[in-house]
Formats: structure tokens, sequence, C-alpha cells
């Protein structure tokens, strides 16, 4: 019995020191690999553990769409060389990209589709949502959060633009995609009210400014008809040139006679009666003249006068008729420079969680850690080299 306890208490004994000889082995081999399983091996564990347990599954919604335009003119073949290739549309679909990530957007969605509690259901987990443990609650760290979660991007080779919706369900991707493509129709539509008023603007403006002087010459041409009493002083001087021209045709036929008379019976009685006609119808002729030319009250500065004015008069409407024509033109120039957005694919129904990649991310997560060791590892070994130097 005595040998018996010996021995087992002997292989305890021998068993208890292997024990704490492993022990002290792990603890050391732990230690001497502290800094790899901190930086490397504790940051995967976590990785693995939030993407394969806790991190909700993301859809993502896509559609396409491109934004079409008409030019006024067709490129002559020199600036086709040139050109650098771009659809006319480009600068526009830039702006309808800027747009969909824009704070505007954002504004509007949290309005119209509520799209704060998209982004804060019971579904998702609490790294993800917003607002969580590590990010404001303002607008402007939903905004950067936003703009993770939307994307617009452009192929310029294909001249197409993707949209990307990521939510935490399927429906909210599709809902939200077809929200944005809405509102960027309505800013195409806005894009289009100004251009066209930019457009014709300045013809309008031209029009107007011409309907106005012409306006003005008209108002002159009244003040200067209750001036001068006359509706038409050329016209209205018409009988009086008629009354003058008779006059002068008696007058020669009177003088005729005279000098018949004065010739064949040189002591006739009608020669007095002649020479008192002759007279009468110089003073006659004289008066009626001084109405048509003379001092300022005759005919002819009313009638220069009324000449200018209707002068002016006619050149102000054909420059209102070409200023219309023009508006005309500017109009056809402004319908044919309407853009729209021409959607090639609608907003889809995803069917599967797009995130998260969880091998791919856990992967990503490893190979950053591990070279930031060996980066570290490296920094460290030529620190102490150039000490010991």
């Amino acid at each position: 019995m005595n040998r018996t306890s010996l021995s087992l208490r002997r292989n305890y004994t021998e068993g208890a020191t292997d024990q704490s000889g492993r022990i002290n082995a792990s603890l050391a081999w732990v230690r001497r690999h502290a800094v790899f399983l901190g930086v490397v091996v504790l940051p995967t564990a976590a990785a693995t553990v939030y993407y394969g347990l806790v991190a909700s599954p993301q859809y993502i919604s896509e559609a396409e769409f491109v934004v079409r335009g008409q030019t006024s003119q067709t490129p002559s073949v020199l600036a086709g060389l040139l050109s650098s290739g771009s659809s006319s549309g480009t600068e526009d679909t830039y702006a309808v990209q800027d747009y969909v990530t824009s704070r505007d957007a954002a504004h509007l969605l949290l309005q119209t589709q509520d799209l704060a509690h998209v982004y804060d259901t019971p579904h998702a987990d609490s790294i993800a949502r917003f607002p969580n443990f590590y990010s404001g609650t303002t607008f402007e760290h939903f905004f950067s959060y936003y703009q993770r979660h939307v994307k617009a991007e452009l192929d310029t080779t294909t001249g197409l633009s993707t949209l990307r919706v990521r939510t935490f369900s399927a429906a909210d991707s599709q809902r939200v995609a077809k929200a944005l493509l809405a509102a960027s129709e309505n800013l195409i539509n806005e894009m289009n009210a100004r251009q066209r008023e930019n457009t014709i603007a300045a013809s309008r403006r031209e029009r107007d400014a011409a309907i106005e002087r012409l306006r003005t010459v008209s108002s002159k041409i009244d003040a200067y008809r209750n001036q001068t009493a006359m509706i038409d002083p050329q016209r209205q001087s018409q009988p009086l040139l008629k009354d003058i021209a008779s006059l002068e045709t008696m007058r020669m036929t009177t003088r005729i006679q005279l000098e018949q008379l004065l010739r064949s019976t040189p002591n006739s009685p009608l020669i007095d009666v002649l020479k008192r006609r002759m007279t009468a119808l110089d003073q006659e002729i004289t008066q009626s003249s001084t109405k048509v030319t003379g001092d300022d009250r005759s005919f002819v500065p009313k009638i220069s006068g009324y000449d200018d004015l209707i002068f002016q008069r006619e050149l102000l409407e054909r420059e209102v008729s070409a200023a219309d024509a023009a508006l005309d033109s500017a109009r056809i120039q402004a319908d044919r420079q309407q853009l729209y957005l021409d959607e090639v694919t609608q907003p889809n129904l995803p069917d599967y969680a797009a995130y998260p990649r969880s091998l791919a991310d856990i992967a990503i997560v490893f190979a950053t850690m591990l070279a930031l060791y060996f980066m570290g590892s490296l920094l460290l070994a030529g620190a102490r080299e150039h000490r010991s130097v």
C-alpha cells in the first residue's frame, strides 16, 4: 500500500509539472506573438463574427438611364474630328448624377420617402444602420452616410449612367431608386424651362423694346395731329393743290384771251375785264400758295414733320416684324434643344442581398491587418538596426 501511494503521488506530481510546463509554454508563445495576435488575429476574428453572424443583409436596386438632347445644328466633319467623342448630353448627365447624390436629393427623400426610417429599421444591425454608436445624428452625418449608399456612375463608352441604391430591404431599395429617377426627371424639366427661358428671353426683350418704341412714335404722331389739327397734312393738302392747279389753268386761259384781244382788238372793253380777272387770279394763287409753302403755318413743314414720323413708324413696324420672327425662331430653337431622361432599365427588385460579402470582407480585413503588421515589423527592425549602429 505504501508503494502504491508513493507511485500515485509521484505520477500526480509529474502530471502537474507537465501541465504547468505546457501552460507556461503557451503563455510564452502568446507573449512572443502578442503583437501578431492583437494586430491580425483579433481583428480578423472580430470581422468573422460580425460578417458571419451579426451583419444585416443589404439589397441593391440598379437602374440605367441616359440624358438625351437634340442640337440645333448638325456638326461639321471637322468639328466631329476635333470633338472629344463624348455625347452631347454628357454635361447634363453629370448634372443629374451630382443631383442624385446631393443634399437636395437627400432632403427630398427624407420628406417624401421617409428615408430616415429606411436606414433606422429594426432589421439593421447597430453598426450598419443610421444613426449608430460611432457617428453623429446631424444632417451632415446622415448625408455622408447617404453618399455611401447611393451611387451614380457614368460609362463614358456607352453614355449610360447607372444608379445604385443600397438599403436593408429589397422593396425599399427599389422604391428609393424610383423616387430618385422621378426627381431627376423633374430636374431635367426645370433645366428645360430655364434653358428655354434663357434662349427666348433676349429675343422677347428685343421684341418688347421695339413694340415700346413703336408705341412711342405712335403717341408722337397722335400729339402731332392734335398740334396741327390735321389727320394727314399731305392728304389734306391735295384739295388745295388741286385748287391752285385750277387757278393756274384759269390764269393761263385768261392770259391767252387777253393777248389775243390785245392783238386783234386793242380797244375792246373786255381787255379791262380780263386784266382785272388776271389780277384776281394772281392774288388768289399767291394766297393759296402761301398756305402750301411759306412760313411755319404752311403745309410744307407740317407735311415734312408728319412724313418723318410716318417713316419712323414704318421702320419700327419692320423692326417689330423682324423681332417677332426672331422670337418665333428662338422658340423653335428652344424646342429643338429640349433634354429628356430616358430610362434604359427600370429599378429592379433584388432577389438576394448584395452585402455583406462575408468572405471577401473578412479576407480584406485579414490582408489589411497583415500588411500593417509586416510594415510595423519592418519599421521596428530598421529602428533597432539604426540604434545598434
